[in-house]
C-alpha cells in the first residue's frame, strides 16, 4: 500500500510538472524580431520586473506603442513610439539579453490584441472589464510634443578635480556668470546625474566668460549609467568666451547621465552652464 501510494504522488508530481512547463512554454508565443538587440533613442515610458507577456500587452493596448524592448534578465520592458517602417540598422544597438519586437504583426489578430474593434486614441490605453468589455482610457504618461524643459537646472554634478571653489554645481546653478572649474587634468571631465531617464533632445553648453578657449576637442557623452555611455556630439573648438554652443540630433537620445571630457590634454575643463532640453521618461 505503501508503494502505490508513493507511486501514485510520483505520477502525480510528474504531471504537476508536465502541466507547469505546458503552461510556461505556452505563456508568451510572441517571436521577436531582433534578439540581443535593443531600438535606443525612441523608449517613452518603461516597466520595471514584468514578465515578457504583461509587456506585450503594454505595447499593443497602446496606439502609440509600436515596439518595444525587453530584458529578460532584469525584466525591463521599454515602449517605443517609432513606427517599424522607419526602422534603420543604425537604430539598433547590440545589447546582451533584450530582444526587439514589433507588434504591427498582431495588431488586429483577436489572439493577441485585446483591442479589436475598440480602437483607442493616441495618448489612450484601451482596458479590458471583468464583463470583457473594453474602454478607452488616458494613459497616465503624458508626454508634450514640443514643450521641452532644462532637466539639469540643479542636479547633482561632479568633475575630475576642482580649482579653488568652483564646484561642478556651479555648471546648473542657472547662472552664467558663474562656472565650474577642474584643475589641469589630462582628460578633465564633468557630468550630471538628471535623476532618472530622459529623453534627451538638445544640450546647449555657455562658455566661461574668459579663458573661453580652453575649451577644446570636447566629447559630450549621454547614457543610462556612467559606465555605459555613448558619444552625443563632438566640438574640436576653441570656443569663444561666453559662446553658446548647441548640439543636438535629429532624433531624441535616452539617458539619465552626460558627461562632458576634454579628450586632449593636459587642459582645464571649465564652462559656465550646461542645459539639457529634455523630458521625462515616464
Amino acid at each position: 500500500m505503501h508503494v502505490n501510494i508513493y507511486q501514485g504522488l510520483l505520477l502525480l508530481s510528474k504531471i504537476l510538472q508536465i502541466s507547469a512547463e505546458q503552461c510556461t512554454s505556452g505563456t508568451f508565443r510572441i517571436n521577436p524580431d531582433k534578439r540581443n538587440v535593443k531600438l535606443r533613442g525612441f523608449a517613452y515610458r518603461t516597466f520595471e520586473n514584468i514578465s515578457p507577456r504583461a509587456c506585450f500587452q503594454k505595447c499593443i493596448r497602446r496606439t502609440r506603442c509600436h515596439s518595444y524592448n525587453y530584458n529578460r534578465a532584469s525584466l525591463r520592458c521599454e515602449l517605443n513610439n517609432l513606427k517599424p517602417m522607419y526602422v534603420s540598422e543604425g537604430d539598433l544597438q547590440n545589447e546582451s539579453g533584450y530582444v526587439y519586437v514589433e507588434v504591427h504583426h498582431y495588431r488586429g489578430d483577436p489572439h493577441f490584441d485585446p483591442c479589436v474593434g475598440n480602437p483607442c486614441n493616441d495618448g489612450e490605453v484601451c482596458e479590458s472589464l471583468k464583463n470583457e468589455k473594453v474602454v478607452c482610457i488616458l494613459d497616465d504618461c503624458k508626454t508634450p510634443d514640443e514643450e521641452f524643459q532644462n532637466v539639469a537646472l540643479g542636479k547633482m554634478c561632479r568633475q575630475s578635480s576642482t580649482w579653488r571653489n568652483e564646484h561642478a554645481g556651479l555648471a546648473v546653478d542657472g547662472l552664467t556668470n558663474t562656472s565650474h572649474h577642474t584643475e589641469q587634468d589630462q582628460a578633465p571631465y564633468w557630468w550630471v546625474d538628471l535623476g532618472q531617464i530622459y529623453n534627451i533632445m538638445r544640450i546647449e553648453v555657455i562658455n566661461r566668460f574668459t579663458s573661453g578657449f580652453r575649451l577644446h576637442d570636447l566629447a559630450i557623452a549621454v547614457g543610462i549609467h556612467l559606465d555605459d555611455m555613448s558619444i552625443f556630439a563632438h566640438y574640436t573648438g576653441p570656443a569663444a568666451d561666453n559662446e553658446h554652443l548647441v548640439f543636438q540630433r535629429s532624433r531624441y537620445t535616452d539617458g539619465r547621465y552626460i558627461k562632458l571630457t576634454i579628450t586632449k590634454g593636459p587642459e582645464m575643463l571649465h564652462v559656465s552652464e550646461v542645459n539639457v532640453m529634455a523630458y521625462p521618461v515616464c
